[in-house]
C-alpha cells in the first residue's frame, strides 16, 4: 500500500496513540499523524503516501499518478504554505525530484520526510477545527478556509459537545454559506458529511484532553460535493497534567447547591444583620452601608460593629462579632482592605458564615498587594466555610425584605432579578428600569470579585426563587463556563435570561500554532454560547431594559413578521432598514387585504402597504381595531408596532388625543390582535413642554396597561427581534 490509510478502528486506538505522544513530550503531531487520528473521527482525509527519501518518493508518486502535491513532513513544520514547504500540481517525475530537493533544503533540521498526495480538484475551501477555551473547554469551529481563513474570518463556533442539528446550524450562519450550495456547475456540498466532521471533532476533543488545538485547513469541496481534508494539524497541550485533565464540571454537587441556596435565602431575607466598620459620623456623600440599610426600612435587628463607639445613631454598637447576643444571617464588611482578613477570622470565630464584603482593593486592582490580599482572604473563607458575596461589590437590593446596601432604590417587589459583577451597573440598571418602564425587582445582587460565590451560584438560587420570573445578568469573567452553559440552557426554558457580557473585545493577541486558535476569541465563543443556550444577548443596559419589558408584558412571538402602522412618509424606508438589520421582516400585504382596507381608508394622504401610513386610523380610533383585526388574520404577520408622531398628534385636542390613543391601545386594541404582541413607538422632535407632558402620560397609560412603549423605531424593533428569537428558540427546542 502506498498511502497511510489505516482500517478505521475504535477511537480508543487513537486515544492511546495521543496519550503516548503526549507522554513523550510531543508538542505537535506531524501532518500524517494528525490525519491518522482524524480518520478515526469521521474526518475524510486524503489518501497519501509517506516517503523518507527521493527514490521512495518517485516510486510512490508513480503509484498515485500525476498531477500530485508534495509536502515537507515534520512535527515542527506548521503553516507549511507560508514557509514555502508545499508544491502543487506537479506533472512529472522531473518536477517531483526538483520539488523534493527544494523542500528538503527549506525544511532543514525539521525535515522528517515528505507527503505525496493526489491533487484534489475543487474551488471551494473550508476550515474546521477545535480550540480549547479556558472557561468553556473544547470549542468546535467551521468556516471559510484556505488562504482566506484568517483574512476574512468568516467562521462560527460551538461549544462541545455538539450534535448533528447544531453542526448544520453552524453552516447556515456563515456569510459565505452560498458556497455550500450548487456553485458554478459544481454540486452542493454534502452537508451531512460536513456535519459528521464537526461532530467527530467535538468527540475527538472531549475524549482527548491532551489535545489543545486541531486545524483542518483546507477542507476541499470537490465538484461532486464531497469533502476531503488535504491538510491537518493536531497541537498537544504542553502542560504535564493535560493528559490527565478533565473538563470543567458541568454539574454541581447537589449538597453544595442546597447549602448555598439556604445561605442565599438567609442573606436575601435576613432577620438580623451586622455591619462591621460603621463610622460614628457621615464623612462623605455616601452615608455608609449601615445607614443605607437602616434608611431603607430594614425591619429586622441591625447591629453596628465599632469597638470605639457605644452607639451609632442611637443604636447600640458592639466591639466585635463575637460580642453580639446572637448569630446573624448576614455580616457586611465595610472596613479597609488590610482589615478584611481579621474581620473574616472574626466571622469564622463567631460562627457567622454569610458575608458581604463591600470593600475594594483586592485582585481587581491587578496590583501585587491587592492580589496577595485576595489570596489570603480566599484561604480564610475556604478553611472557615464562609459564603461570601464580593469583595469589591455593592451587595444586595431585596425590596420584600426592605434590604438595600446602596443609597436609593424602589421598595416595590417585582418579577425581575439581576446578577451583576458591577455594582454601578446593578444600581444604574435597576433604577433605570423602575423609573423608565415601571419594571420592579425581586432581587438585585452585585457580587464583584466572586471570592466564593459566583454567577452560577446565584443562578442556581434564582432558578428556584418563586419571586423571580426573568433574570438579567451583567458578566465580565466566568469561573466555570461549562456549568454556566448547562445552567442557562436549562433555566432559560422557564425563566428568560438576558445577558450583557462585558469585555468581549479585550481578548488580546495570542501566540497559537493553528488557524483555529487565531480565529477564536471571546466574542465569537460567547456568540456560540448564546446560540446554544437561547439566552438573549444585549449590548447595553438600555437594550436590556427594552427586552425585559417586552418579555414581561408580551405573549410569545411565533415568527418574525411585523406589521407597522403609523404616520409620516419617512416611516416606510426607515422601518424596512431597521427590521432588516434586526432580522425581522415586513411582509407585503396581499391584494385582497388591501382591497378590504381601502373600503374604509381613503387614498388621499393614506398609504396602504406595510408599513401602513394612515393618519385616519389615529384620528378616528374606531378604525384602528378593525385594521388590526384584518392584519392579525395574516399568517405571516406575527407582531404589531404602532408608531406615533407626537408633534403632529399634539395638535389634536392639545395632547388629550394622545392620551386617548394610549388608552385605546392599552384597553381595546389588544382585543383585535388575536393574541399577537403589540408595542408602541413614539417620536418627538419639537422642544415643547406640552408635548413632553403628553408623552409622559402616554407612557404611563401604556405601561400600566401592559403595553411596551419605546422611543424610536430601532429600540422597538430590537426588543421585538430579541424577544421573538427567544420564543422561537424555545419552541424549536420543544417541537
Amino acid at each position: 500500500m502506498f498511502c497511510t490509510t489505516i482500517e478505521k478502528a475504535h477511537p480508543l486506538d487513537a486515544i492511546e496513540r495521543i496519550t503516548l505522544w503526549h507522554a513523550n513530550g510531543r508538542a505537535c503531531l506531524n501532518e500524517a499523524e494528525s490525519k491518522e487520528i482524524l480518520r478515526h473521527y469521521d474526518v475524510p482525509v486524503v489518501a497519501e503516501a509517506i516517503a523518507a527519501g527521493e527514490p521512495e518518493a518517485v516510486e510512490k508518486a508513480g503509484r498515485i499518478g500525476f498531477p500530485l502535491v508534495l509536502k515537507a513532513l515534520g512535527a515542527n513544520l506548521t503553516h507549511k504554505t507560508e514557509r514555502g514547504l508545499v508544491r502543487i500540481n506537479l506533472q512529472s517525475v522531473e518536477e517531483l525530484r526538483q520539488a523534493y530537493r527544494q523542500l528538503q533544503s527549506a525544511a532543514g533540521q525539521d525535515w522528517e520526510g515528505c507527503l505525496i498526495q493526489p491533487l484534489i480538484a475543487g474551488r471551494r475551501e473550508f476550515v474546521a477545527g477545535v480550540t480549547r477555551d479556558p472557561q468553556f473547554g473544547p470549542v468546535v469551529m467551521f468556516g471559510l478556509g484556505g488562504i482566506f481563513a484568517e483574512a476574512l474570518g468568516d467562521v462560527v463556533f460551538r461549544i462541545a459537545p455538539l450534535d448533528r442539528t447544531q453542526a448544520l446550524q453552524m453552516m447556515e450562519e456563515l456569510s459565505t454559506r452560498k458556497l455550500l450550495a450548487d456553485f458554478r456547475g459544481e454540486a452542493a456540498a454534502d452537508m451531512e458529511q460536513l456535519a459528521r466532521v464537526l461532530v467527530g471533532l467535538s468527540q475527538l476533543a472531549l475524549e482527548n484532553p491532551s489535545i489543545k488545538e486541531v486545524d483542518v485547513n483546507p477542507l476541499i469541496i470537490s465538484p461532486n460535493g464531497r469533502a476531503t481534508a488535504v491538510d491537518a494539524l493536531v497541537v498537544l497541550d504542553d502542560t504535564p497534567a493535560a493528559g490527565r485533565s478533565v473538563l470543567p464540571e458541568e454539574t454541581d454537587d447537589p449538597e453544595r447547591v442546597a447549602g448555598i441556596n439556604a445561605a442565599l435565602e438567609a442573606m436575601t431575607h435576613p432577620r438580623a444583620i451586622a455591619v462591621v466598620g460603621v463610622g460614628r459620623t457621615r464623612i462623605s456623600a455616601f452615608p455608609g452601608i449601615f445607614r443605607c440599610v437602616r434608611n431603607f426600612g430594614f425591619p429586622g435587628r441591625l447591629y453596628p460593629i465599632n469597638p470605639k463607639a457605644d452607639d451609632i445613631d442611637g443604636i447600640k454598637a458592639y466591639p466585635s462579632l463575637c460580642a453580639l447576643p446572637e448569630p446573624v444571617d448576614l455580616v457586611i464588611l465595610s472596613v479597609p482592605a488590610q482589615a478584611v482578613p481579621e474581620a473574616l477570622e472574626d466571622c469564622v470565630a463567631s460562627g457567622n458564615k454569610n458575608v458581604h464584603i463591600f470593600t475594594s482593593g483586592f485582585s481587581e486592582t491587578a496590583e501585587e498587594e491587592g492580589v496577595r490580599l485576595q489570596e489570603q482572604i480566599k484561604r480564610i473563607a475556604d478553611e472557615g466555610g464562609l459564603n461570601i458575596i464580593g469583595p469589591n461589590c455593592m451587595g444586595l437590593h431585596v425590596p420584600a425584605s426592605r434590604l438595600l446596601t446602596w443609597t436609593a432604590a424602589s421598595n416595590i417587589s417585582g418579577p425581575v432579578a439581576m446578577i451583576s459583577q458591577s455594582g454601578g451597573n446593578a444600581q444604574d440598571f435597576s433604577n433605570y428600569a423602575v423609573n423608565r418602564f415601571g419594571l420592579h425587582f425581586s432581587k438585585v445582587i452585585s457580587y464583584g470579585n466572586a471570592l466564593t460565590l459566583d454567577s452560577t451560584d446565584f443562578l442556581a438560587y434564582l432558578a428556584e426563587d418563586e419571586e423571580t420570573r426573568i433574570i438579567a445578568m451583567y458578566l465580565e469573567g466566568v469561573k466555570n463556563g461549562r456549568l454556566l452553559l448547562r445552567q442557562v440552557t436549562e433555566i432559560n426554558r422557564a425563566k428568560p435570561i438576558v445577558i450583557l457580557k462585558g469585555g468581549l473585545t479585550e481578548s488580546g493577541a495570542r501566540t497559537v500554532a493553528s488557524h483555529t486558535g487565531s480565529l477564536a476569541g471571546g466574542e465569537k465563543i460567547w456568540r456560540a454560547f448564546f446560540r446554544q443556550t437561547g439566552a438573549v444577548a444585549v449590548d447595553s443596559l438600555e437594550e436590556m431594559a427594552d427586552v425585559i419589558m417586552a418579555l414581561h408584558h408580551l405573549p410569545a412571538c411565533t415568527g418574525r413578521g411585523v406589521a407597522i402602522l403609523g404616520t409620516g412618509g419617512g416611516i416606510g424606508v426607515a422601518a424596512a432598514d431597521s427590521c432588516a438589520k434586526a432580522g425581522l421582516h415586513l411582509p407585503a400585504l396581499p391584494p385582497e387585504l388591501m382591497r378590504r382596507l381601502r373600503a374604509y381608508i381613503p387614498p388621499a394622504g393614506n398609504m396602504i402597504r406595510n408599513p401602513i401610513d394612515a393618519h385616519i386610523m389615529l384620528t378616528n380610533l374606531d378604525l384602528l381595531g378593525p385594521t388590526l383585526q384584518l392584519l392579525a388574520g395574516q399568517s405571516d404577520l406575527h407582531m404589531f408596532i404602532v408608531s406615533l408622531h407626537l408633534d403632529w398628534l399634539y395638535g389634536l385636542e392639545q395632547g388629550r388625543h394622545i392620551e386617548k390613543i394610549g388608552a385605546y391601545i392599552a384597553q381595546e386594541a389588544r382585543r383585535y390582535t388575536s393574541g399577537k404582541p403589540i408595542v408602541v413607538v413614539w417620536r418627538q422632535y419639537q422642544p415643547n413642554e406640552g408635548i413632553k407632558n403628553a408623552r409622559k402620560s402616554l407612557e404611563r397609560i401604556l405601561i400600566e396597561g401592559g403595553v411596551p412603549v419605546y422611543e424610536g423605531l430601532d429600540r422597538a424593533v430590537g426588543a421585538l427581534a430579541r424577544t421573538a428569537g427567544y420564543h422561537m428558540f424555545q419552541a424549536g427546542r420543544t417541537a
